[in-house]
């Protein structure tokens, strides 16, 4: 879903996310040489009338401190914009008017007065994304981020030091410029839109005296989220099917239980009627993320996705969540749970129908959505890999981004290797942020069409003022997600997405669904949420070595920073062409 509009040889383009909006910008032709200063921006949110401006961190002198976009230009084509603080109430939901000008350079390299009638302005709806029975969330994942940093301070704790796992989330976890804030405040925060699903999904349940939870869980150690399982199991409205594997089973070396084990013993002493826990791990995880709600023993909506029930899933990874709130979709994760319930083995497990079968869902009110369930043999598990690599490759596509957890030299199968080798392939404009690349990292560099492979994880750069030190992840990963599109922004678009980890081991032995819809809106939100983490994630990576954007952390008062935009060599020029 994107809206447009263009004036005086500059054009605006805004693409809907999930809370957030992709604004990509165009001049109809190079600029003059030394003349072009950037874009203001700004926007007026729903119910007011006047327009706020775009902030932006860096400036023309190097000071410290946001200043606004009319004195400060934003010196890029793209940019993606988050409503509100999300401190948030699901602040400022609704139709926002995008408004973009731009802004030139005198003789001098001084910046001109802004020209009102150059102004450029877009309305599009901002706020959860749905499309028909179906809703996607995503996580911030911004611990490290100057956001994060600015509003709960380089050393926040994410978890009290003493207290253990499930702790009262709405105490005092600390101060910050707007006073003390709880534990939940910061989750809020960071959690974003995925963190509030799961938590719907659940507290629907609680509401409701005829509903009842069947859940799959690989980590559950979320303080909020177990204890809602807890109050459900209580009421005998719950079951679990909860990972064994060693590292939810084996107690630490001072002997302290995991999370997993010790919500078990809490789940089993007050549990009441039909609710349970079941403990399993196929042939080497249950790995699957799923809540699925019934109602006098039909499935009505269920929840999937990439999110871990933990305070690192929901509050450090970037993750995502998708629901589909229709019986047909949910009553499929349920057969599948049902199958699974009591017997949680590869070996049965692979002969099924939900195994060795791709499930299709078409309807007019549900974007053409395929699902698989693993564990396969190794023929189906290559076979479907093979899919997405085919997909991938094919000569048609003009556009991968990705988010990919795990992209190491060892995982198994085809497409993790063939998304390593992508972005050497400058026919194709390819943008994608993993936790682990294997070593074949590609930032991006000035006069190259080469796409970007960036590892979150190595992001460790120390930013120069004005920017300030960044909180540092630690353990947690920065990318959690599993998610491949392909040419988002066309008709034949695909998002690939779920659980699965996209690599040979996973397929065959983890219990995982994969999931491909076939949908441009979707695939569009899929891919504001690539583009964000590679962007955010590659500024955190160059050196000082020629290789970024901005070699100095100042505006560039020269002109020259626009060059790469329109030089026929450079990705930049290829992604402005591409999103405008």
């Amino acid at each position: 879903m994107f809206k447009e509009g263009s004036t005086g040889g500059c054009s605006l383009k805004a693409y809907q996310g999930a809370n957030m909006t992709l604004l990509a910008l165009d001049l109809d032709s190079a600029p003059s040489e030394g003349s072009f200063a950037g874009f203001t921006m700004g926007y007026i949110a729903p119910g007011q009338t006047t327009s706020r401006l775009i902030p932006n961190l860096l400036n023309f002198d190097g000071t410290e401190g946001l200043t606004e976009s009319d004195v400060s230009p934003i010196q890029t084509f793209k940019w993606i914009h988050f409503p509100g603080s999300y401190k948030q109430v699901v602040a400022g939901v609704g139709e926002y008017v995008y408004q973009a000008t731009p802004r030139y350079f005198d003789s001098d390299h001084k910046l001109l007065p802004l020209d009102p009638g150059r102004t450029i302005s877009v309305p599009i709806d901002v706020g959860d994304f749905t499309k028909g029975d179906l809703s996607i969330g995503f996580t911030r994942a911004f611990l490290k981020s100057q956001a994060f940093s600015t509003r709960y301070g380089v050393g926040q704790r994410l978890k009290p030091k003493d207290g253990g796992w499930l702790f009262e989330t709405g105490e005092k976890a600390g101060t910050n410029k707007y006073g003390d804030f709880t534990w939940d405040d910061m989750y809020f925060w960071l959690g974003y839109t995925a963190r509030r699903q799961v938590y719907e999904m659940l507290d629907t349940a609680l509401a409701d005296d005829a509903v009842e939870v069947e859940m799959y869980a690989y980590d559950l150690n979320d303080p909020g989220t177990a204890q809602r399982c807890l109050d459900l199991g209580k009421e005998g409205r719950i079951r679990i099917i909860l990972d064994s594997a060693d590292l939810h089973t084996k107690p630490k070396e001072d002997g302290t239980p995991t999370p997993e084990n010790d919500f078990e013993v809490r789940f089993n002493e007050i549990k009441e009627g039909e609710a349970e826990v079941f403990r399993c791990k196929f042939g080497r995880y249950s790995h699957c993320k799923i809540i699925i709600l019934k109602k006098g023993g039909t499935a009505f909506r269920v929840l999937t996705g990439s999110t871990n029930f933990a305070v690192t899933g929901l509050c450090v990874n970037a993750n995502h969540t998708i629901i589909f709130d229709r019986p047909d979709v949910a009553g499929y994760y349920s057969d599948v749970f049902n199958t699974c319930w009591k017997v949680g083995q590869a070996a049965p497990f692979r002969t099924t129908e939900y195994s060795t079968a791709t499930k299709s869902f078409t309807d007019d009110n549900l974007p053409e959505t395929e699902v698989n369930f693993s564990p396969h043999d190794q023929a189906r598990a290559n076979e479907l890999l093979d899919s997405i690599r085919d997909n991938v490759l094919d000569p048609g596509t003009e556009s991968v981004l990705f988010a990919v957890m795990e992209m190491g030299e060892t995982s198994s199968g085809s497409i993790i290797p063939a998304l390593r080798e992508l972005h050497k392939n400058d026919a194709i404009y390819t943008y994608g942020v993993t936790d682990k690349s294997g070593g074949q990292i590609s930032l991006y560099k000035p006069g190259r069409k080469e796409g970007l492979l960036v590892d979150a994880k190595k992001a460790n750069r120390e930013l120069p003022p004005p920017f300030q030190e960044e909180a540092s992840l630690g353990l947690g990963h920065a990318i959690h997600h599993k998610f491949v599109i392909t040419n988002f922004n066309r008709p034949n678009a695909r998002v690939y997405c779920g659980s699965s980890n996209l690599a040979g081991g996973g397929e065959k032995d983890n219990g995982d669904n994969l999931i491909c819809i076939k949908d441009e809106d979707v695939a569009t939100a899929f891919a504001i949420e690539a583009l964000r983490l590679t962007d955010h994630y590659n500024f955190r990576s160059i050196g000082d070595d020629g290789s970024d954007d901005q070699q100095t952390m100042t505006l560039d008062d020269t002109g020259k920073w626009v060059d790469k935009f329109f030089d026929p060599d450079d990705i930049r020029s290829v992604e402005r062409k591409l999103f405008a």
